[in-house]
């Protein structure tokens, strides 16, 4: 039994049900297989960080967790991906309503090229939105107290999202996916291209946000995955150059005595 299977099991005797689970997960862009074999249970209401070298497949599997890989030509999944015992890739799932209950926030903050309070408003709307003006309000002030950024916008909520710092745009970002009501929210390297400050204050959102979501995030910044999760899977290429799970456990037996010599060395800065 790997370590992840092992995990699985114990983690279902403990809680008796995941966030998201894959199960013997293959990606394929075309004939490229990017991705191999990865079995993998996210625990809920916890965070847990995917670290590995560039091009090993992290974002990848990320990316497969609401579907946003259907979006390149040539992609395909194999496996399983379960979102509440029911596999995400089955002929009768909307892809729209995975993204919806999967929200994603990516590495370059990408506001919307419009208000503060329409950039909040867009989810909502494109899913249906019927309520009234009053109600639209309460919604935005939740989502974006919900992102701790209330405080500095609520005066310029219909200045455009694009004029807010790099920190707060991706705050702005965060309270967008909250907008509709997600259960779990995929983060890729949100903070790569942030300031120390601007660093601090997403991370410190992110325990927040622990208390109602299960979030899983791509870092390459292994003091920050040390930091903020409860979890932590390493990936790796083979040969082949193929992403693949080595090692997923508690955060604090990665950092603190790994399994696999290959996520000591990486952990340690001996490769990668």
């Amino acid at each position: 039994m790997t370590v992840a299977e092992r995990l699985r099991v114990n983690m279902a005797q403990a809680n008796g049900i995941y966030a998201v689970e894959l199960q013997n997960t293959h990606i394929f862009y075309g004939s490229f297989h990017a991705v191999k074999d990865v079995s993998l249970p996210i625990e809920r209401q916890k965070i847990t960080a995917f670290i590995g070298p560039s091009g090993c497949g992290k974002s990848t599997v990320l990316r497969a967790i609401n579907r946003m890989n259907d979006l390149i030509p040539g992609a395909r999944l194999d496996g399983q991906v379960l979102f509440h015992g029911k596999n995400i890739y089955d002929p009768d799932v909307d892809p729209v309503e995975v993204r919806r209950r999967i929200g994603m926030v990516f590495q370059k903050p990408n506001p919307f090229p419009k208000s503060i309070y329409d950039n909040i408003m867009f989810g909502p709307r494109i899913n249906g939105w019927r309520g009234t003006k009053a109600q639209a309000d309460e919604l935005v002030e939740r989502a974006l107290r919900g992102a701790a950024i209330w405080d500095e916008v609520k005066d310029k909520l219909h200045q455009p999202g694009t004029a807010l710092s790099g920190g707060q745009q991706q705050r702005l970002c965060i309270a967008r996916a909250l907008a509709v009501q997600p259960e779990v929210i995929l983060v890729d390297e949100p903070c790569s291209a942030l300031d120390p400050i601007s660093t601090l204050k997403i991370e410190e959102l992110m325990f927040e946000l622990r208390r109602n979501y299960t979030i899983i995030i791509v870092t390459h910044n292994m003091q920050q995955a040390s930091r903020v999760s409860d979890y932590t899977a390493f990936f790796l290429m083979d040969s082949d150059r193929a992403g693949q799970l080595i090692e997923y456990g508690p955060t604090e037996e990665i950092f603190t005595s790994p399994k696999d010599k290959r996520t000591e060395d990486y952990i340690s800065g001996r490769f990668g």
